[in-house]
């Protein structure tokens, strides 16, 4: 069973969350309430049970039952059967549930829990990162209608459908998703050609789901850390929108003309250079200001690591809107850029190998 800590912490809030959204079913043909009904597949994900099934061989006990009886706070004999719960969740808003989530990030911010993760004492960091959430396989059905597709090296096609998700992170491990946004193609217009139908992608995505993340924070100061598809002028435009900060993977061939520029101005610039030692590495981190893009002028950070044990360097190359200086550039690196990869590690790893089956 999760911990009282836990408990204490979270389930007062969530318990009311829950209770607040709108019940779908018959009010005269109800024995479970709606928050009980929704806290049983959290405990199945708490306690990694992997499918609704293991909630009948699992969490049908008397213990259970009297801490569901208690976070829940309904009198309860048993734990409802998993499809009992099923048949509820498919009537709900996914939207209303959703926003359950993103509520309770919010109150973590707003509780001041998060404060001390801030980069340069300033902005919350999120990632914006796509995986794969279902795969098909190479039959056209009903499911596969708004399915993305790929044409295998077999010649078949595969129907797939991937999720773009925002993420709060830490340097300390936590990666809390905040919003969602699911892939899916249109439907293709009578008459309209192959060549003229554009499939969704990540790119497209992101642009959907970032006001709606300005939307449900919008006095936050807010920092994000995205790989090298977002290094354009497109998104440095929604950025000073949305008025937040990034740092953006600068990978090879991306930008050339800033890459270019900071590989000629860093030579020049000895003093953008500082040295720092890690447990396992050496680091050397350099970094040039105002290099011009369009009508926009872009900071460039590079951090580059050489382990103690000998193996071989590592680089990172970032394009930001912060300006630089030798008192921010070793937070950037290490408590900014070098902290996206959480969203796959923390993040994805964790929800689909962790136990969780998700």
């Amino acid at each position: 069973m999760p911990s009282r800590a836990w408990s204490g912490i979270f389930s007062p809030r969530l318990t009311e969350a829950l209770d607040g959204l709108q019940d779908p079913r018959d009010p005269e043909a109800i024995d479970y309430a709606l928050r009980t009904i929704l806290w049983t597949p959290i405990l199945m994900f708490l306690c990694r049970l992997g499918s609704r099934r293991q909630i009948g061989h699992r969490l049908n006990t008397a213990r259970v039952a009297a801490y569901l009886s208690r976070i829940a706070r309904q009198e309860l004999a048993r734990v409802p059967h998993g499809d009992t719960v099923a048949d509820v969740l498919v009537h709900l808003s996914v939207e209303a549930l959703a926003q359950v989530r993103t509520d309770l990030v919010r109150q973590l911010i707003q509780k001041r829990r998060l404060e001390n993760f801030r980069l340069l004492d300033r902005d919350y960091l999120f990632t914006l990162d796509g995986t794969g959430h279902v795969v098909y396989g190479h039959e056209p059905s009903p499911f596969t209608e708004g399915c993305l597709t790929a044409k295998l090296s077999s010649g078949e096609t595969l129907y797939y459908r991937p999720v773009l998700e925002a993420k709060l992170v830490t340097r300390t491990g936590l990666a809390l998703s905040v919003e969602t946004e699911f892939l899916q193609n249109p439907p293709r217009r009578e008459g309209q050609s192959p060549e003229d139908y554009k499939q969704d992608c990540e790119l497209k995505g992101a642009y959907r789901l970032l006001p709606r993340l300005k939307e449900a924070f919008p006095e936050l100061s807010v920092c994000l850390l995205l790989d090298g598809l977002y290094a354009g002028e497109p998104f440095f435009a929604l950025a000073e929108t949305l008025r937040w900060n990034f740092l953006v993977v600068l990978a090879e061939g991306s930008l050339p003309t800033v890459q270019r520029e900071f590989e000629a101005l860093i030579a020049l610039q000895p003093r953008n250079r500082k040295l720092h030692t890690t447990k396992k590495a050496h680091q050397v981190i350099r970094w040039v200001n105002g290099i011009a893009y369009g009508k926009r002028a872009l900071h460039v950070l590079e951090c580059v690591d050489t382990p103690k044990d000998g193996s071989k360097p590592t680089r990172w190359l970032w394009v930001t809107n912060i300006p630089i200086t030798p008192e921010n550039a070793l937070s950037l690196a290490n408590e900014g850029g070098r902290q996206r990869w959480r969203t796959e590690n923390e993040g994805f790893n964790v929800q689909k190998n962790g136990g969780y089956a998700m």
